[in-house]
């Protein structure tokens, strides 16, 4: 199986009225958003489902992953807003067995801890917003556990090829 782990895109801290719960997509999200859409429709290992965190930002991130991959299932969980690896695996355990790629929509530290923990050792310090990491392993949901991922694939809007080293 294969797994997303994609970290929201960069959020709104302007209004001190909304919740951490409410905080939209900044300019910078918005402007990252089609970006990394198209990126990651251009990856091999197309998302046929799409689990996110059901705070705004996140919905909005997902939205933007849903655009790359129009006939992915797209399902909001609240347990995901501020996830633990433990959620994000009981989660994804909800996946249908027939989807070979699916992804989660989270938030840090959840998806930097995730990545980590499922590949066995510290491979990234930090996921950046909307950074996203493919990891796989033999067999489905049930299969996963600690040490069981590969990290295919790293990525950020930073990163990104062709991005200007001033965006």
């Amino acid at each position: 199986m294969h797994l997303w782990l994609i970290r929201h895109a960069k959020s709104s801290w302007s209004s001190a009225a909304k919740s951490d719960f409410d905080r939209p997509l900044n300019q910078r999200g918005e402007r990252d958003g089609p970006k990394m859409r198209d990126w990651l429709a251009s990856q091999s290992h197309p998302i046929q489902w799409i689990w996110t965190s059901d705070a705004a930002r996140a919905l909005a991130t997902a939205a933007f992953v849903a655009e790359a991959f129009p006939s992915a299932t797209l399902k909001a969980d609240h347990r995901l807003y501020g996830a633990t690896p433990a959620s994000m695996v009981s989660v994804l355990q909800n996946t249908p067995p027939n989807i070979e790629t699916a992804a989660i929509v989270a938030h840090n530290p959840g998806i930097t801890e995730s990545v980590n923990l499922l590949v066995g050792t510290t491979v990234i310090d930090n996921m950046p917003t909307f950074g996203a990491a493919l990891l796989r392993w033999p067999g489905g949901p049930d299969a996963l556990q600690v040490g069981a991922a590969r990290l295919e694939v790293l990525m950020s809007p930073k990163r990104l090829p062709g991005r200007l080293a001033l965006d």
